[in-house]
């Protein structure tokens, strides 16, 4: 369990850089036209952020063996790595926040938290 967990904060922090990197308004907040897809293809936070979504990829399916190993959970082992998968989506919200200036409203601060819970529970 330790190692999932390992897995899963690294999964989690692949993700969170990957999406971060690509949400920024120099990237996104333009027009997006042909000649602008292609320029932000080759731009380096378009490329360093496919590299970790790649690597966050591996890790989905690392951590999807490691369930698949547990008896218990081995018959549904890729949905409960797709729930406990969604505990990223915390984290990308905490780095767009820091990063990316972008705000938090309560009711996304409440999905958070019910996502965390969510996670623990479904790991149990």
């Amino acid at each position: 369990m330790p190692y999932i967990i390992l897995l899963l904060l690294a999964f989690s922090i692949t993700t969170a850089v990957s999406i971060t990197l690509i949400g920024g308004r120099n990237l996104i907040g333009v027009d997006m036209n042909f000649i602008n897809i292609l320029k932000i293809l080759f731009a380096w936070q378009f490329l360093v952020a496919a590299f970790f979504a790649f690597f966050s990829r591996i890790l989905f399916m690392m951590i999807n063996s490691e369930i698949y190993k547990i008896p218990s959970l081995a018959v549904s082992s890729t949905t409960i790595t797709t729930f406990v998968t969604s505990f990223a989506l915390v984290f990308v919200v905490a780095a767009n926040y820091y990063f990316l200036g972008e705000r938090i409203t309560p009711i996304q601060g409440i999905g958070a938290i019910l996502i965390l819970a969510g996670t623990f529970v479904i790991m149990r």
